[in-house]
């Protein structure tokens, strides 16, 4: 009976991989991807290429997103821009549209996937960073290390060493531990369709960008490639608050109501101050920085106030010298 018993969860076991594995590459395929996908050596990434340069001094804006939302933070960033601006969005390794990740997802692995798609698709230098949330750090570990060719950064509700603890202790962060192996064999799924999903978009727009998200950033890999960076973020937030930081022109973007997280025993208006004070902190270890704080949105500006970041992104560019930078 034992043995018959064993037998039976394997089979459903195997049979609950295939299950998910099918559905989870059946949604990606039919909510269309607004970019192509990109060998980079083992895997692809999913880019969204738009806009032009204006001239070889233009830097080539490079949108780095959150922990989950990849390219799908950025549709209003962009079309606020207008297309006068070379734009350059993407997935990381395991989210949305972007192939499995493989090994360690760490900054120094996640700074070499994005060189290597800024060289796969031949953007030449000077490149303007723009990134959030929990990306910030890949941002200021890129302009640090190679200041030949990032020109400047926008940084934009990100993450630094104080808050890293918080968000890696949430219950979000915890419950990745089950849900990694639910997802995995179909269980999540089902309790998703239970709660009720918003509805399939038939393409990414601004307007539709959150629903695709919802339902592509809930897949095994997605799920597990989150587990992986928040495995890091602790101590690539302190790697980096610790080296020496980058020279070139920054702005840091932060939020009045800001705190990703609340911890447990702290009101929800303590969080947003001291997640306020860490972006200040950040603003002055930054040489080249200037603050910039608002109060029409949360945590998830570019989604909120994409007009805000779309400004900061100008103003950043009105300062660089013509040419590109120099280290």
């Amino acid at each position: 009976m034992l043995w018959s018993a064993l037998a039976a969860i394997a089979l459903l076991s195997v049979g609950a991989l295939g299950w998910e594995a099918w559905q989870s590459a059946r949604e990606r395929r039919r909510i269309a991807a607004p970019g192509i996908l990109v060998e980079i050596g083992d895997v692809r990434l999913h880019a969204v290429l738009q806009g032009r340069r204006r001239g070889i001094d233009q830097p080539v804006l490079v949108f780095d997103g959150g922990l989950t939302n990849g390219c799908l933070a950025w549709p209003a960033v962009v079309a606020a821009l207008g297309p006068e601006w070379l734009t350059l969005s993407f997935d990381r390794a395991g989210h949305l549209w972007s192939d499995r990740a493989i090994g360690a997802r760490d900054m120094e692995a996640s700074l070499a996937d994005q060189r290597a798609l800024l060289d796969a698709l031949h953007l030449a230098p000077p490149w303007l960073l723009v990134a959030h949330s929990c990306s910030g750090h890949i941002a200021r570990l890129h302009a640090a290390r190679h200041p030949e060719d990032v020109a400047g950064l926008v940084l934009v509700e990100t993450i630094p060493a104080d808050l890293a603890g918080a968000i890696t202790q949430s219950s979000f962060a915890r419950s990745l531990w089950w849900k990694v192996p639910a997802a995995r064999l179909g269980l999540w799924r089902l309790r998703r369709l239970q709660q009720g999903l918003p509805p399939r978009p038939g393409q990414v727009t601004p307007e539709t960008m959150q629903a695709a998200w919802t339902r592509l950033s809930q897949s095994p890999w997605g799920l597990a490639a989150t587990r992986a960076e928040l495995a890091c973020l602790v101590a690539d937030t302190e790697a980096v608050d610790a080296a020496p930081p980058p020279q070139q022109p920054c702005i840091v973007l932060a939020s009045t109501r800001g705190a990703v997280v609340v911890p447990r025993g702290l009101k929800p208006a303590v969080a947003h101050e001291l997640a306020l004070l860490a972006q200040r902190k950040l603003a002055a270890r930054l040489p080249g920085a200037a603050l910039r704080i608002t109060a029409a949105s949360e945590h998830e500006i570019p989604w909120q106030a994409p007009e805000e970041v779309a400004q900061a992104i100008r103003d950043l560019a009105a300062q660089l010298p013509p040419g590109p930078p120099t280290g």
